[in-house]
């Protein structure tokens, strides 16, 4: 049996070219699947998942750089490792909705990039994820021009584009279970 398929403007309420502003998505991002949901019913947020059941916790004791997927890690470096608190940085998941903490095991992170645009398009900086998902510079401060945009090139080529101009790198503060600030949710693979 199909099942339906909400519009995510529908379900933000607002028109937008792909379900939050600042994004670019092919059209099948810009639908969330929910089973069992009426066309036209607000079903309220999307519900998360961690797609590898693998989750992260401070009891773990990983403190490395697959530490905390999906969390702000920029804001809480400044607060807990200030030397370490890189401008860019953030987490690649294989889906939208991912639950905070969850190990992403992206099956070929050496394939997907992180590109940094600067105002006219130009690759600035390339940024390659860990297993985990997470991605960060090596810089404190931007290392390009701001504001600037960023481009998620997935492992088999095809690409998406963020849109609205950003000016932090913190990139898990918008990018979140649900998304904030415009936000679709997270960083997901093309």
């Amino acid at each position: 049996m199909p099942r339906p398929v909400r519009d995510v403007t529908r379900w933000m309420g607002i028109a937008l070219l792909c379900g939050a502003p600042g994004c670019s998505v092919e059209p099948e991002l810009a639908r969330v699947v929910d089973a069992g949901m009426e066309a036209g019913v607000d079903a309220g947020p999307a519900p998360t998942t961690c797609a590898s059941g693998s989750i992260w916790t401070e009891s773990s004791g990983d403190t490395g750089p697959t530490m905390a997927p999906g969390y702000a890690c920029r804001s809480c470096h400044l607060r807990q490792a200030p030397t370490l608190a890189y401008y860019v940085m953030g987490t690649v998941f294989p889906t939208l909705h991912e639950k905070d903490g969850c190990d992403a095991r992206l099956p070929e992170p050496s394939r997907v990039k992180v590109e940094i645009l600067d105002a006219e398009g130009q690759v600035r900086l390339t940024l390659v994820p860990n297993a985990a998902g997470n991605f960060l510079s090596t810089t404190l401060q931007p290392s390009f021009p701001l504001p600037y945009r960023a481009r998620l090139v997935g492992p088999d080529g095809t690409s998406r584009t963020m849109v609205t101009p950003q000016s932090s790198g913190d990139c898990n503060t918008c990018h979140t279970e649900q998304g904030t600030q415009g936000a679709p949710g997270r960083i997901a693979l093309p």
